[in-house]
């Protein structure tokens, strides 16, 4: 075999193997900026609507003072901003009240928490968080519980203000 076919196969076996770390790398999620990240809003397998972080940004928005206790992480405090879940349903399935009882978060951990329409209807009791203290949330790559994270405002616990927000369920 000549030296220059030799040196073909090696370059398209590497040029392979690097699409497939590229492949793997974003289904898992790995090193995903920010700005890149969505939320899946559905019901059963179909999606309802997907959003970007800019996309939630555009929606009306509200900032509250919330201190959070944790019995397994760092208390923690501060101006949390974000879209009211109420509004972000009537943006995704304008005809969920009524029709959707359980809304169930998951985060790109596993963890999964969920809330039930009569806190929703609350008002401004439930938020999609992007902010805190005046700047994005910061994802995981960098240490943060961002880019996007639930806010429960009348939980004095984080058990339900599930972070690494990727999607949320209407049942």
């Amino acid at each position: 075999m000549k030296k220059s076919n030799i040196a073909i196969i090696v370059i398209v076996i590497v040029f392979i193997c690097l699409i497939a770390v590229i492949a793997v790398i974003n289904r898992n999620g790995i090193a995903q900026p920010s700005g890149d990240h969505s939320l899946i809003v559905r019901s059963g397998e179909q999606t309802l609507k997907e959003y970007t972080v800019s996309d939630l940004k555009a929606l009306p928005s509200v900032e509250i003072y919330k201190s959070i206790s944790s019995g397994k992480h760092e208390d923690e405090q501060g101006n949390f901003k974000g879209v009211p879940l109420e509004t972000l349903l009537s943006d995704a399935a304008p005809d969920w009240q009524g029709r959707y009882k359980e809304f169930i978060f998951s985060g790109s951990d596993g963890f999964t928490s969920s809330v039930f329409a009569s806190d929703i209807e609350k008002g401004e009791n439930v938020l999609v968080v992007y902010a805190k203290d005046g700047g994005d949330l910061k994802g995981p790559e960098e240490g943060g519980k961002g880019p996007l994270r639930i806010i429960v405002v009348d939980d004095p616990f984080g058990n339900r203000s599930a972070y690494l927000l990727t999607s949320i369920e209407v049942k």
